[in-house]
C-alpha cells in the first residue's frame, strides 16, 4: 500500500489539473504553479509541502492550491469595511482559510460586507455580527524600535492574513494597513515575515513593503525549511 504522503498529495494535485514532473514535483501547465513534496530540492517560487503540514492542515492546503490555479471572483475593498473582531471569530476563519491555521496575536481585524453593499451579492460562509466576513488579519504586540535611525519608532507586526479562498480581494491588504494605522496613529511601520515555502512576497512588495532581510532556515522534523522574508511597510 502506498505511503499516505506524498501519495495522497499527488492524487489530489492530479485531480485538479496538475501534471507530474517526477521526483515528487507537480506543475499546473497553464498557471505554471509548481508544488514540491518535501524533503527534496526545490526552486524559488515552488510551493513546498512537508508531510507534517499535509497531515495536519490538508483541508486548508487543498483550498489554497485550488485558489492558486483557478480564476477567482474579484471583490473590491471599496465595497467592504474593516472592523475589529474577536479572537474566536478570527480562529474560526483562519483555521479553515490559512495554511498555518490560527496564530495568536494582540488584535484581530476583519473585512466585512457592510449593509449598504449587500446588493453587490458578495457572499461568505463566515459572518461577523451578521455581516459576511471576507478576510482576517492578525496583528501582534507593537514595540518601540532600537534600530539605528529608527530609535523610539513604534512598529507593529502583521502576524498573518487570509482571504476567503474563493475570492480575490482587490486592495484588501492596503485597506487593512490603513485601518490598523487609524486605530494606532502612533504607528510608524508594520513588519511581517513571509514563509518562502508558500509565498514569494510579491503581493506585499506591490503595496509598499520593502525587503529588509531574511531569517535563517530552521529544522522541521526531517528537513530544513527555507526561512522567511523579512518585510517592512512604513506609513
Amino acid at each position: 500500500m502506498p505511503k499516505e504522503f506524498p501519495h495522497t498529495l499527488a492524487h489530489f494535485l492530479l485531480s485538479i489539473g496538475f501534471q507530474s514532473m517526477g521526483d515528487d514535483l507537480w506543475q499546473q501547465e497553464e498557471s505554471k504553479v509548481r508544488v514540491k513534496a518535501m524533503p527534496g530540492e526545490s526552486q524559488e517560487g515552488d510551493i513546498c509541502i512537508g508531510e507534517d503540514q499535509w497531515l495536519m492542515r490538508r483541508s486548508s492546503i487543498e483550498k489554497h492550491l485550488i485558489a492558486r490555479e483557478k480564476p477567482l471572483s474579484s471583490v473590491f475593498a471599496r465595497d467592504t469595511r474593516i472592523v475589529p473582531i474577536d479572537a474566536e471569530t478570527a480562529r474560526e476563519f483562519l483555521d479553515k482559510e490559512h495554511v498555518k491555521g490560527f496564530l495568536k496575536g494582540s488584535s484581530y481585524l476583519g473585512c466585512i460586507v457592510p449593509p449598504h453593499r449587500v446588493f453587490r451579492g458578495i457572499e461568505s460562509s463566515y459572518t461577523y455580527e451578521g455581516h459576511p466576513l471576507l478576510a482576517v488579519v492578525v496583528f501582534g504586540k507593537s514595540i518601540k524600535m532600537k534600530e539605528a535611525g529608527l530609535e523610539g519608532c513604534h512598529s507593529g507586526e502583521l502576524v498573518e492574513i487570509a482571504t476567503l479562498s474563493s475570492i480575490r480581494l482587490v486592495g484588501g491588504l492596503t485597506k487593512f494597513l490603513q485601518a490598523y494605522k487609524d486605530l494606532h496613529p502612533e504607528m510608524h511601520n508594520v513588519m511581517t515575515y513571509v514563509d518562502k515555502e508558500w509565498n514569494t512576497g510579491k503581493g506585499f512588495l506591490s503595496v509598499g513593503f520593502a525587503k529588509i532581510g531574511e531569517t535563517a532556515p530552521i529544522q522541521l522534523g526531517n528537513r530544513m525549511n527555507k526561512g522567511n522574508l523579512k518585510l517592512r511597510y512604513v506609513y
